[in-house]
């Protein structure tokens, strides 16, 4: 499935801004351009951590969607993020996904999100998401 199609399925993620870079056999490689709208402390210029989350979430049901039969985005059960450094407005913010579970009825899946390099992670997440609608 095309996650270009699938991005214009879920509002939130138009409404971001989140664009495709590469696809790869496990996962996918998304960016989100910096905005004044995403600020979070004005002191540091730096991502709001509430999009940084966001972001994340919708890359990694982009990515349950392109790799299941769900017409709809999948329905999430949790996800734990953990905050690892600021996301200045300087430079994109990048999120490399990966499905790690490809379940029937549980599809778990793992998001790393970083700037320049992804040796040095802002935060990364793993979630789980309801594979039946």
């Amino acid at each position: 499935m095309n996650l270009d199609a699938v991005i214009e399925r879920i509002p939130y993620a138009q409404y971001l801004g989140i664009s495709v870079l590469e696809e790869f056999p496990d996962g996918a490689l998304f960016q989100l351009q910096p905005e004044e709208r995403f600020i979070g402390n004005p002191m540091l210029r730096a991502f709001h951590g509430g999009i940084i989350c966001g972001l994340m979430e919708c890359a990694l049901s982009l990515t349950v969607m392109r790799f299941s039969d769900l017409g709809d985005p999948p329905r999430l059960i949790n996800q734990t993020t953990s905050y690892l450094g600021s996301a200045t407005m300087e430079s994109a913010l990048n999120v490399r996904t990966e499905l790690t579970k490809p379940g029937k009825r549980i599809l778990g899946a793992n998001a790393r999100a970083f700037q320049d390099s992804e040796q040095q992670l802002v935060a990364k997440c793993s979630a789980l998401f309801k594979a039946q609608t």
